[in-house]
């Protein structure tokens, strides 16, 4: 199967450290498609701000947006992921946390090898917990999947915005990628 255009949403406040240690592996991947990153400034801080346009002028496919501080009586993380999916140029997202442990170099590719035309989420595991909460109202509750440590999700970009939120089960799958 040939390898999926994904684009990886991080959303960042006050994790920069974490942002900064994370960059670079995403910009370095081992992936046989397109991919690009987005990254989500909640805090709109300018040193971020300005070493993110640095590491842009580096890599065409880096990208950076942020939320207004007129936002701030909303749920930042939502109105984050809303603008991250509403940037991306490609049909799958791969949303992952600022403070995730990446598997490997290559954990896109086992995720995207799993996208098709019967999946809508592939939800990586990258440890053993069996933690979840609900990933937040955005998705009008179309389900509870997303661990802010121990997850990678996949999912087709236009669930995110149709009305009807319901996903079967049968369409999203479980991959571990822990050792």
């Amino acid at each position: 199967m040939n390898s999926q255009s994904v684009s990886i949403i991080v959303t960042c406040g006050e994790q920069q450290q974490q942002l900064r240690q994370l960059l670079p592996s995403l910009l370095s991947l081992r992936y046989g498609g397109d991919y690009e990153v987005i990254v989500v400034d909640k805090m709109h801080d300018k040193d971020l701000e300005e070493w993110l346009e640095d590491m842009e002028a580096q890599y065409s496919y880096l990208s950076h947006t942020f939320c207004p501080a007129s936002s701030r009586g909303l749920d930042i993380q939502r109105l984050a992921l809303t603008l991250g999916a509403k940037a991306a140029n490609f049909e799958w997202l791969a949303i992952l946390p600022v403070d995730v442990n990446l598997p490997s170099e290559d954990w896109l590719r086992q995720l995207s090898k799993c996208c098709g035309d019967e999946v809508d989420v592939v939800i990586g595991m990258t440890s053993r917990k069996k933690r979840f909460y609900w990933f937040g109202k955005l998705f009008r509750r179309a389900f509870s999947i997303f661990n802010s440590t121990s997850s990678i999700i996949l999912c087709r970009r236009s669930i995110l915005f149709k009305s009807d939120t319901h996903i079967d089960k049968k369409r999203l799958l479980r991959l571990p990628l822990y050792p």
